[in-house]
């Protein structure tokens, strides 16, 4: 355990470019803050709320309460930033909203979260590390949406013969971020299935997954409103 209260286990490196010179830092992942905080505190509380979701954006503030005080936060994800975790947008800007506020309560004050830098290479610097590749895109092209398309098993057969379907959520549908965030309102909204299911005829589907990712985003616009009054 080192001076600030963190394992090493709970530490990662990364390259950080400071000037023109790229230094190795050390930054605490989100668990280790955690560890502390309910080591230190009988009573605590820990709430968050999604303040913006785009396609490719989330922004989500923390509220954390300690025997410190109540301390807030504010974390954001995008697929330019975060395109390795493209799919869980809400959940990292979620995890980086919580990392900041834990950090303003006092826990590492002096290191930024590893899930903030989760974009910087823990070995050499990207631009050495590329040297004079070309940039690949970050989505699979062909399908139109910037959605990968979901290759079937070897062998196995697809609803409409030999041309598979795409993954999940394409042709336009709601993203996977959207999807996971209408079940998470859901609940803070105290929906029951059949409210889900009356909320869902409307737009003539049965599942969040069907939506189109117009349609999520009203929706969401219209449960977030709910929550919050």
């Amino acid at each position: 355990m080192n001076a600030n209260g963190f394992h090493e286990h709970e530490l990662v490196s990364r390259k950080v470019k400071v000037g023109q010179e790229w230094l190795t830092r050390v930054f605490p992942i989100i668990g280790g803050r955690l560890r502390i905080l309910h080591e230190n505190n009988d009573s605590l509380s820990i709430q968050t709320e999604i303040i913006r979701l785009d396609n490719d954006f989330a922004a989500v503030k923390a509220a954390v309460e300690s025997k410190k005080g109540k301390f807030n936060g504010t974390g954001t994800a995008s697929v330019q930033r975060d395109a390795k975790l493209a799919d869980s947008l809400v959940e990292l800007a979620e995890t980086r909203a919580i990392a900041r506020a834990l950090r303003f309560g006092g826990i590492g004050v002096e290191y930024t979260g590893a899930e903030e830098v989760s974009h910087v290479p823990a070995g050499e610097p990207e631009q050495e590390r590329n040297g004079h590749k070309d940039r690949k895109p970050v989505f699979a092209e062909g399908n139109g949406n910037s959605r990968r398309e979901a290759q079937a098993p070897s062998g196995a057969a697809t609803e409409t013969g030999s041309k598979p379907q795409p993954f999940g959520n394409g042709n336009g549908r709601a993203t996977a971020a959207q999807v996971r965030a209408l079940f998470a309102l859901s609940r803070k909204a105290n929906y029951q299935e059949a409210d889900i299911g009356e909320m869902l005829a409307r737009f003539e589907v049965s599942r969040f997954e069907d939506l189109s990712r117009e349609s999520a985003s009203q929706l969401i616009g219209h449960l977030q409103t709910r929550v919050a009054a």
